[in-house]
């Protein structure tokens, strides 16, 4: 992958996913198609609100031709979270 920081990879969190609220679409400015994208699938993703609690998901599939990933949550993101960066972990 070119230009894509594979040690410290973050994203922004574009929207829920319709009709689940426990899934969030993350765009990463770095990847530009699903091939790319395809090798995030299964990996953690930590998003930290501003009283320092940690929601950790899991980065489930893709949406769309261009990059974009699905991350699935055990508990619905608050509102707060949209266009907010989030990180993917190993």
């Amino acid at each position: 992958m070119i230009g894509v920081n594979m040690k410290d990879p973050k994203g922004i969190i574009v929207n829920y996913h319709i009709a689940y609220t426990k899934e969030v679409l993350v765009s990463m400015p770095a990847i530009k198609s699903k091939r790319e994208a395809g090798r995030f699938i299964g990996r953690k993703a930590i998003w930290t609100d501003n009283k320092g609690n940690k929601y950790i998901g899991i980065v489930s599939g893709l949406h769309g031709k261009g990059g974009t990933l699905k991350v699935k949550f055990k508990r619905p993101l608050p509102s707060t979270a949209l266009a907010k960066p989030i990180n993917i972990a190993e």
